[in-house]
């Protein structure tokens, strides 16, 4: 039988676990060992090739979904430092771009001049600000510093003219 199933292997052109006899008539396909036999064995239905059995991906479909909400990934399923899961260098570049980004808008719109932009600039280089909402409250706070320093100097304008 083991010749059979080889000859039957390779002229259905799969592998000899794919070959499927018909148990009641092994007597019959065991008189026939030629290539000319074993196809007219084929034709006649008492060998078949089986279907390939299925690779299911649900397990691994819900697997991944979980991970996704964050489970799997405790401590002890971490390989690999946390730079390299996640760069340090890309967060930078992130955090960067969305602060410059912010400038630009700000000098565009007008809110800040182009002196007080260089100068914000350079401290977001420097790694002054944590994130946007603390540059905002820098860019409030250097406005409002800015406003009460004109205001103080309007106020010993008109103190000098009226001495």
């Amino acid at each position: 039988m083991k010749i059979h199933k080889r000859l039957a292997a390779s002229i259905l052109k799969c592998g000899k676990n794919r070959v499927w006899i018909d148990p009641e008539e092994v007597k019959n396909i065991k008189a026939g060992s030629t290539r000319n036999h074993i196809k007219s064995y084929i034709n006649g239905g008492l060998i078949q090739k089986k279907n390939i059995s299925v690779h299911s991906r649900f397990r691994a479909n819900k697997r991944l979904e979980e991970k996704r909400k964050g489970r799997h990934m405790g401590i002890g399923k971490r390989r690999g430092s946390k730079n390299a899961r996640m760069p340090e260098k890309i967060l930078w570049i992130r955090k960067q771009r969305t602060l410059r980004r912010l400038l630009k808008k700000y000098r565009a719109m007008g809110k800040i001049d182009s002196t007080l932009y260089k100068e914000l600039y350079l401290l977001a280089k420097g790694n002054m600000f944590k994130n946007k909402k603390v540059l905002i409250e820098e860019v409030i706070k250097r406005k409002q510093e800015g406003i009460r320093v004109e205001q103080e100097e309007n106020l010993q304008k008109e103190r000098r003219e009226k001495n």
